[in-house]
């Protein structure tokens, strides 16, 4: 199954394909968690094989949808924000699109790659895929964020993703460090979370 088609079978368990309405399917026990502050974790049952690692995480936020939207746009904070991450420039911006430049940091792998991001404000998407013409040390990356306002003012983020990394570094990394790189991965709308509501998220509220 190709990167596009595993990027739509999540679009469609996220009810995104077909409307603005959200339709993932939660267990009773990813809803008490969700409430109780955690992430929700939920893996493609393809990820984990020949380099392809693909699926979704949610958390809940307590902040408005545009205080969230900012946070997710601030890509200066971004190595800050998210642990391993040693640089995230934005090299150039465009209307609703911008250049980005990542570095992820670990004392056996290190990772450099360019993505476009594209903003659908409306909608509160950030959508992001790698510039392939640009220096990337993976294969492909791609997936978005979504932002859903819930009724008593906080914030759902999903934020689905997709990325295919050689199997050299595959190997190089080894078991463990695989397993917990990608549940960082899926992890990180709990970094956003812990972000926007500890005390560097109030400048998203001005």
């Amino acid at each position: 199954m190709r990167l596009f088609t595993l990027i739509a079978v999540v679009a469609l368990t996220l009810g995104l394909a077909g409307g603005p309405a959200l339709g993932v399917d939660f267990s009773d026990d990813e809803m008490k968690s969700l409430k109780s502050g955690k992430v929700v974790r939920q893996k493609l049952p393809a990820s984990g094989k020949g380099g392809f690692y693909g699926g979704s995480g949610f958390a809940v936020v307590n902040a408005p949808v545009e205080v969230v939207w900012r946070a997710i746009q601030d890509f200066g904070a971004y190595t800050t924000m998210f642990p391993n991450t040693t640089e995230a420039t934005e090299l150039s911006r465009k209307g609703v699109r911008s250049m980005v430049r990542f570095r992820l940091g670990h004392p056996l792998v290190n990772l450099l790659y360019h993505v476009e991001l594209t903003r659908e404000p409306e909608k509160k998407i950030l959508s992001f895929r790698l510039i392939k013409s640009m220096p990337n040390d993976i294969e492909s990356i791609r997936g978005y964020w979504r932002l859903f306002p819930q009724k008593d003012g906080r914030t759902l983020i999903a934020y689905v993703v997709a990325v295919e990394v050689p199997m050299s570094l595959v190997q190089l990394a080894g078991p463990d460090l695989e397993r917990r790189s990608f549940n960082a991965l899926l992890g990180i709308p709990g970094d956003v979370r812990r972000w926007v509501e500890g005390p560097r998220g109030k400048k998203y509220s001005k």
